[in-house]
């Protein structure tokens, strides 16, 4: 599927909207990530479809001619980032286990080393999560039924898991999980921060993923998770 562009042309143009029947395209996957990008870096309501049409040279109306409304393509942007941001978290949980022969330490151990390397390859979506998660919202709530709620119920199952044999940190599920996706996805997402404070050079995910098993799985008075 293709997104229509107005034409590079020495010809003079009509000031006003690109035309919706020009000969130049450009992928709708390119269309979506810079879609995505936007709403991530600006927030929707900081997102003005009038000035994103400009920047990718497309007419205004093909928004609402492809996409309809404004939420409609928030929805297939964040859809379509998500769905290709996905396989690595699934497959932390997939292919760790039971038929993998590790057993449940040995498999949260590989899910939080393979989430905190995730975080730090997709800057983006943490980005996103922070915009929408200080907002009482619909996309908030899109976003915690389609993604979030998914991944803390796996996360939930395997902690519970390793509680019924060693000790783990008396922590919620929904607290470690902010403090592994959102906690060390800022701290990768953040660049400019990093380096003001003297660490202009991130840490290797790893050794963030050891610091957080540490803390989680440190001796301590109760052996279950709240």
């Amino acid at each position: 599927m293709t997104l229509i562009l107005h034409p590079d042309s020495a010809k003079p143009r009509r000031r006003g909207r690109p035309a919706l029947n020009t000969v130049s395209a450009v992928d709708e996957d390119v269309l979506l990530a810079r879609v995505f990008d936007a709403f991530a870096e600006r927030g929707f309501e900081g997102t003005m479809l009038r000035d994103l049409a400009k920047q990718l040279g497309v007419s205004h109306n093909l928004f609402n001619v492809r996409f309809g409304t404004k939420d409609e393509l928030w929805r297939r942007a964040v859809d379509w980032r998500f769905a290709r941001a996905a396989a690595p978290v699934l497959a932390a949980f997939d292919t760790t286990g039971e038929a993998s022969g590790l057993d449940d330490e040995a498999r949260l151990r590989q899910v939080v080393t393979q989430l905190c390397a995730w975080t730090a390859a997709n800057p983006d979506i943490i980005g996103l999560t922070f915009a929408e998660g200080r907002r009482d919202s619909w996309r908030l709530d899109h976003i915690v039924a389609y993604f979030l709620a998914p991944f803390q119920a796996q996360l939930e199952a395997l902690l519970q898991a390793v509680a019924r044999h060693r000790h783990v940190y008396p922590i919620s599920t929904a607290a470690f999980m902010a403090v592994l996706v959102q906690g060390a996805g800022f701290y990768f997402a953040s660049g400019p921060l990093r380096a003001r404070i003297g660490d202009g050079t991130p840490s290797d995910p790893t050794r963030l993923a050891d610091f957080l098993l540490t803390a989680l799985l440190a001796p301590g008075l109760s052996p279950a998770i709240r």
